[in-house]
């Protein structure tokens, strides 16, 4: 990576978000999480916004699916890329998001920050 990028994981599973933070900030980018969509909407309204959003879609409280809703509704957050982390295929096709299945492919995983720091690269498929 060429520049810090930063990152939010949403997702409840500590061990999963423990592993993807190692991995990402192995490829030297910045970090935060939440575990669930409540909680990243308060980090996301309170700070700088990331440069990549990942989120689980079964999470308590809000669940991935009302997160996304809710991004959709600001201006703000909803120009943040997005991908889904998921071990269940996604039933609610979305054209604005990437997929990324559990366990997380790592080639695809960096595919998709090397074209979130390369913006004129086309994006790897979604």
């Amino acid at each position: 990576m060429t520049r810090a990028t930063r990152i939010l994981i949403v997702d409840d599973d500590v061990d999963f978000s423990a592993a993807m933070r190692d991995l990402l900030e192995d490829q030297g980018c910045t970090v935060l999480d939440a575990a669930d969509g409540s909680e990243a909407l308060r980090i996301l309204r309170g700070g700088p916004l990331p440069h990549l959003i990942l989120f689980d879609l079964r999470m308590p409280g809000m669940n991935g699916w009302e997160f996304h809703d809710e991004l959709q509704r600001e201006p703000r957050l909803a120009a943040v890329p997005l991908a889904v982390l998921s071990a269940v295929s996604c039933a609610r096709p979305s054209g604005d998001m990437h997929v990324l299945h559990k366990p997380i492919d790592l080639p695809n995983l960096l595919g998709l920050l090397h074209a979130i720091e390369a913006p004129d690269q086309p994006p790897p498929p979604r």
